[in-house]
């Protein structure tokens, strides 16, 4: 079984059970922005080791026997989980500046491309 880490979100550690009612939460806006998942993909609350313990978190699990490893799929898990978590400027500006150092990149591959 694969797995990888979407997100965690901030536990108040107050009371687990709103704790886990902000995790079913963002799990359900992940999917419902992702649209329907791969065969034998899904998202849910995992575990993630810590110096302190087990610690909650939202990954993408996936069935090594049915499918591979669902990149673009997390992908899009980890841009909506950062929109449900992220205050929509800082959201934005993270897309314009991945957006720019695409652009810089690109410039900087054609500049050194061989004649």
């Amino acid at each position: 079984m694969g797995r990888e880490f979407i997100g965690e979100c901030s536990a108040s550690g107050e009371s687990p059970e709103l704790d886990s009612y902000q995790m079913e939460l963002a799990i359900k806006f992940v999917k419902r922005e992702c649209g329907e998942p791969p065969r034998g993909v899904d998202v849910q609350i995992g575990y993630e080791d810590s110096d302190h313990g087990s610690i909650p978190a939202i990954v993408v699990i996936w069935d090594d026997y049915e499918t591979g490893y669902p990149e673009d799929y997390i992908q899009k898990c980890i841009e909506a989980f950062e929109r449900f978590d992220l205050p929509e400027e800082i959201h934005q500006k993270g897309r314009e500046r991945a957006r720019l150092l695409r652009d810089i990149y690109a410039a900087l591959e054609k500049w050194f491309e061989p004649d």
